[in-house]
């Protein structure tokens, strides 16, 4: 198989990827978050900690050797039980988490398993009403299913992935979403191409094409870009060179395209391709340069960087430009050191190129050698069948006829591109005279001049001729109008220039009168700063006295509430009434949470805002010392970097007083241990969730929101709606509060 197969396949697979690829949690977030998903509630929180965690090792075996399929499976299996227990989709949520399981189970060859998968996922998106993400659902069986059939051959996929594909193309259809119809009839056509089925190939694409002729869809470049390749294997290189440059048009008419460049560089590639085929080694030496340029500044497999440097290589030797050729292999090199044996490979083939065009046969057959040794099990059969090739071409250059027969496999034509059977026949030819073996050398030459024949045909040669004017002509049109446009704005600029030149000239007369008038100002301005800076000192010291007297308020309101506290204290001494001392003793507690704001307030640089994890902290140790709980309860605490203005700081810290003093005394009896559970976080939109729940025993059966009596609740529900937020309790595996405000606009960042 020709190395433009290998490369076409590798950059059908990672295409859809690109944008996917992403940095991988450090393993110290991955332990906090496990230590996290000990204690978390069967929520959104607990959900999304699940997802991260299958996604850390889902992806980690793209970047090592050592898949860690099995545990992303334990992490996904556990999101998707806990989304359908709390029936939340959580965006991409557990249906996502579902591919990601069939895929998994795709990688390990259970076909069943991966479809029982995918088939849940696309009939949750059905029934959410999400139909675009029901037809992606398909599309990725279909892309992963050709991923694993081209890397690891299990097994005939096709009508998996064809099946998959049309009930895809049908959701597409019936919601009109064009791009990504196209994208699929692309996806077709490619896998047609995998398994050898061009005619296939090539109707899929004709039925996108004949669809959507006219249209600028830019899914449309890769559908022409696959088509071009489809006839190039065909030999058909006129019609290969008219796709491959319409895609090109569609592409410059698409500047915002999604991937440009990594786009670029295939259509270049290709092109460079198609007139490497021709014999027009100067014109293929262009694209490959402008394809390796593009490249070299992404960040994708080396592979892809030294193959294009190596068919740069060879069309310098074509040119006799040996010390060129050997140049550039020893700078893509120096620029991008192998860091494993295929990519050793690669480069050891490419020097063994220049040596052999060089004349130094010794180190360019020792460099062949040593490139199929160190490829070794990491090829595919078309890998090695391209090695051998090369090997193959050396000892018959070397009149070493039986060496060569040895490493060219005469078996292996399928999946063989026109332009590869042309040379693949002349090299038997060349064998078999060799041994005179001049019946089989005879057949193998009429196969050579057949193919030859039909690649360059006096028709295909015209129009090829037709083609490339064409588009040098619309190339030079395209420069021409470009420099229309540099005229009319060079002569924009002169006419600016000459009015530039006459205002200067009335402005440098404006200027003198100007400077006369400054002058005799400035004398009189001289006067006004002393006495402006003397009020802008003065205005600093107002706001500095100003900044003091708002902290010694906030010093003496907290004071002030200190000695109520006190006096509540003393007062509750000489009271034996239990309800009346428990009122007392929740009104200092009340008192206590506003007190800390204002020392807060004192203490901070900052006037008007309070910091909730410090506050919440604080307000917790005061508590447990209060009811000296020792480690009787233990407080599990998770509070984002949120800061509030004192009207919402101070009806949050009585609703948490109340709450977490609730807990304390009711959800566990005297001398049982427990944990009370604290949590403010952001959600989206500048929204805030307080949550306090216990693993106590929870609410009566009784329990009526609407109809209960108590000032604690009534409190917390009044100071809720004073928050602006919303209030609710619930009572499933404990008590839980939760309080979702927004953070009012006057607050600061």
């Amino acid at each position: 198989m020709q190395k433009s197969k290998l490369i076409f396949v590798l950059w059908l697979a990672i295409a859809p990827c690109l944008c996917f690829c992403q940095n991988l949690l450090s393993p110290k977030s991955i332990d906090s978050l496990q230590t996290i998903l000990k204690t978390a509630r069967q929520d959104t929180f607990q959900l999304k900690v699940l997802h991260q965690l299958g996604n850390y090792y889902f992806l980690r075996r793209f970047k090592a050797n050592t898949p860690d399929l099995d545990t992303a499976l334990f992490y996904f299996n556990r999101e998707v039980i806990l989304g359908k227990k709390i029936n939340i989709d959580n965006g991409s949520g557990w249906p996502e988490a579902l591919c990601n399981i069939g895929e998994i189970y795709l990688a390990k060859n259970k076909l069943p398993q991966a479809k029982a998968r995918f088939t849940e996922a696309f009939n949750r998106y059905q029934q959410i009403g999400d139909k675009k993400m029901a037809g992606k659902t398909w599309v990725r069986f279909g892309r992963v299913a050709s991923e694993i059939f081209w890397y690891s051959r299990p097994g005939n996929l096709l009508d998996e992935i064809l099946t998959a594909y049309r009930i895809a193309i049908d959701i597409f259809t019936a919601t009109g979403d064009a791009g990504d119809e196209i994208s699929v009839y692309t996806n077709t056509a490619a896998v047609y191409f995998v398994y050898g089925e061009y005619d296939h190939a090539e109707a899929a694409c004709m039925k996108a094409i004949k669809k959507y002729q006219g249209k600028l869809y830019p899914e449309l470049v890769r559908l022409y870009y696959v088509l071009a390749h489809v006839q190039r294997y065909h030999g058909n290189l006129n019609k290969s060179l008219t796709y491959v440059l319409e895609s090109l048009r569609i592409l410059e008419k698409n500047p915002e395209t999604k991937d440009k460049v990594t786009t670029q560089s295939m259509l270049f590639g290709e092109i460079a391709l198609i007139y490497d085929a021709l014999g027009q080694t100067e014109n293929s030496i262009v694209w490959y340069k402008r394809t390796l340029a593009l490249r070299e500044n992404m960040h994708i497999k080396l592979e892809f960087k030294y193959r294009t440097a190596g068919f740069i290589v060879q069309g310098l030797i074509k040119q006799k430009k040996f010390n060129e050729a050997f140049s550039t292999a020893l700078g893509v090199e120096k620029r991008h050191p192998p860091d494993n044996d295929y990519d050793k490979a690669i480069i050891s083939q490419i020097k063994a190129y220049c040596y052999d065009a060089m004349g130094d046969y010794n180190k360019a057959e020792e460099l062949y050698l040593l490139a199929l040794k160190l490829f070794g099990n990491l090829m595919t059969d078309e890998i090695v069948s391209l090695a051998k090739y090369d090997v193959a071409k050396f000892y018959i250059k070397m009149k070493e006829y039986k060496k060569a027969a040895f490493y060219l496999n005469e078996g292996v034509t399928s999946g063989m591109a026109v332009t590869r059977l042309k040379d693949w026949h002349f090299i038997y030819y060349k064998i078999d005279s060799a041994d005179q073996n001049y019946l089989s050398a005879l057949q193998h030459h009429i196969q050579f001049k057949t193919f030859n024949d039909s690649l360059f045909n006096i028709e295909k040669n015209k129009q090829l001729q037709q083609l490339q004017i064409q588009y040098e002509t619309e190339q030079k049109e395209s420069d021409i109008r470009l420099l229309i446009k540099d005229s009319v704005f060079e002569h924009e600029k002169t006419t600016q220039a000459n009015n530039i030149r006459n205002l200067t000239l009335a402005g440098s007369v404006l200027l003198i009168i100007l400077l006369a008038l400054i002058f005799s100002n400035y004398r009189v301005k001289q006067r006004s700063n002393v006495a402006l800076n003397a009020l802008l000192n003065e205005k600093d010291n107002l706001l500095k006295e100003k900044e003091w007297l708002i902290k010694e308020i906030h010093h003496r309101v907290k004071n002030n509430l200190q000695i109520v506290m006190g006096l509540l204290q003393r007062q509750s001494a000489y009271i034996n009434d239990e309800v009346a001392l428990q009122a007392i003793q929740n009104s200092e507690g009340r008192m206590h949470s506003i007190a800390l704001i204002h020392q807060k307030l004192y203490q901070s640089e900052n006037l008007d805002l309070i910091g909730m994890p410090e506050y919440i902290n604080e307000m917790i140790t005061y508590l447990r010392d209060s009811f000296d709980l020792n480690n009787r309860i233990v407080f599990e605490k998770h509070v984002d970097d949120i800061s509030l203005d004192v009207a919402q700081a101070v009806p949050l810290g009585l609703i948490l007083n109340e709450a977490v003093t609730n807990a304390i005394k009711y959800a566990y009896k005297p001398g049982e241990s427990g944990v009370i559970y604290i949590t403010l976080v952001k959600n989206n939109e500048d929204y805030n969730q307080l949550t306090i729940a216990d693993n106590g025993p929870g609410l009566s059966a009784e329990f009526d929101l609407n109809k209960v009596d108590s000032l604690g609740i009534n409190l917390m529900r009044g100071l809720s709606r004073q928050l602006g937020g919303s209030f609710e309790i619930s009572s499933e595996q404990g008590c839980a509060i939760y309080i979702t405000f927004k953070t009012e606009i006057f607050t600061k960042a």
